[in-house]
C-alpha cells in the first residue's frame, strides 16, 4: 500500500476504538459523530483488509490483526503529537550537537564560561564553534549550517532575529615600556607609529582612518591580520601599537605585559549580537541555547553592558518570554 494514499486521521480513529471498544464512545472521544465513525471504520477495514473490530456482547472486540498493529499505531501517534506539541527541550536528556558561528573575540569571551557548564547537561550534548564572521556567518546561519551566530551586528535592516549581548569598547594597546608609554599620545604620534590592523567586520579601523584623514594624517600600517587573538602576542615583543577590544588586553595583558593607553580620538564601541533565524525561533533546543548564551552574558557582565532594562527586554525576545 502506498502511504501517500493513507489518511493519517484514521490512526486517531483506530486508537480511539482500541481504547473505548465502542463506536459511540470512540466518536465522542475524538469529536466525530457515530455515522462518521462508522464510515471511518469501514475505510480502515478496506485499507487493512481486515474486520479489525467485531461486535460482541461486551462491545467491539479487536481482531488479532488489530491487536498486532495497535502498538505501532499508538507509537506513531505519540511521535506525531510530540512534534506538534513542541515539547520543552531538556538538556539533561538531550542528544544534540549545537553549532555556533563566532569570531575569535566571541570565542575568548564565551567558550570558557560555556565549557564550565557542561557538567550540568547530558553527555550527549555537544557544541561546535565555527569560526566565521560577517557575510560568512550570515550565510552559514541562513543555510542552516549553524544554529546561532555571535558577532558584530550585520545587515540589521534585513538580517535575522538578533539581540545585543554586550558592547565591545576598543582601546589603543602597546607593550609595557613602549617608548610612547607615559606620554600624551597625539594624533601625529599615533599615525606615525607602526601599527597592527585587523581586517575583520566590526573593526573601527575605517572610522579611525577617516578621523586621521580629516587632520591630514595617515596611519603607518606595518602588519595586517585577520583576527584579534594574535595581536596581544605580536605587541608583546615589538614597538607596534594596535586598536583592539579592551577585553583582550584585560584577558592577556598581565601575561604578555601589554597595556591600554588613552587614544587621541573618541572611544569606539562595537555591539556584539546574538543572531538566529525566524525558522528556528520556536525550536526548543535553539531557544534553550539562546537562553544559555544570554545567561552567560548577564552573569559575567561581559565588558560594557547595555543598561539592564534593555538587556531584560532582549532576554525576553531571545527566550520567547
Amino acid at each position: 500500500m502506498n502511504i501517500a494514499s493513507f489518511d493519517l486521521n484514521l490512526l486517531t480513529v483506530f486508537d480511539a476504538l482500541m481504547s473505548e471498544r465502542s463506536v459511540t464512545r470512540a466518536g465522542q472521544k475524538i469529536g466525530l459523530s457515530q455515522p462518521a465513525m462508522s464510515a471511518a471504520l469501514k475505510r480502515l477495514r478496506a485499507v487493512l483488509d481486515d474486520p479489525l473490530f467485531v461486535r460482541s456482547h461486551d462491545g467491539m472486540r479487536p481482531s488479532p490483526r488489530a491487536v498486532e498493529i495497535s502498538g505501532t499505531f499508538r507509537e506513531a501517534l505519540r511521535a506525531i503529537q510530540g512534534v506538534l506539541d513542541c515539547e520543552v527541550f531538556d538538556p539533561s536528556k538531550a542528544h544534540r550537537t549545537f553549532r555556533i558561528a563566532m569570531n575569535d573575540l566571541g570565542s575568548v569571551m564565551l567558550l570558557e564560561r560555556l565549557s564550565t557548564m557542561l557538567g550540568q547537561w547530558s553527555d550527549e550534548l555537544n557544541f561546535v564553534a565555527v569560526h566565521a564572521d560577517g557575510a560568512q556567518a550570515m550565510s552559514l546561519l541562513e543555510s542552516g549550517g549553524v544554529d546561532v551566530a555571535i558577532g558584530p551586528r550585520w545587515r540589521s535592516d534585513q538580517g535575522p532575529r538578533s539581540a545585543v549581548l554586550f558592547d565591545a569598547p576598543f582601546g589603543c594597546a602597546m607593550r609595557t615600556g613602549h617608548p610612547l608609554m607615559g606620554a600624551r599620545l597625539t594624533p601625529e604620534a599615533f599615525a606615525d607609529t607602526p601599527q597592527i590592523v585587523v581586517a575583520q567586520p566590526g573593526d573601527p579601523g575605517p572610522e579611525i582612518d577617516r578621523f586621521l584623514l580629516d587632520m591630514g594624517l595617515r596611519r603607518r600600517i606595518a602588519f595586517t591580520v585577520q583576527h584579534y587573538l594574535p595581536v596581544p602576542f605580536l605587541l608583546a615583543n615589538t614597538d607596534l601599537i594596535a586598536v583592539i577590544p579592551a577585553k583582550l588586553v584585560q584577558r592577556f595583558g598581565t601575561a604578555e605585559r601589554i597595556e591600554l593607553v588613552e587614544a587621541p580620538f573618541a572611544t569606539f564601541t562595537t555591539p556584539t549580537v546574538l543572531m538566529w533565524t525566524e525558522a528556528s525561533e520556536k525550536d526548543g533546543g535553539n531557544t534553550w541555547l539562546r537562553s544559555v548564551i544570554c545567561g552567560i552574558a548577564r552573569e559575567h557582565q561581559l565588558e560594557r553592558w547595555v543598561d539592564e532594562r534593555s538587556l531584560s527586554k532582549q532576554a525576553e525576545l531571545v527566550t520567547g518570554g
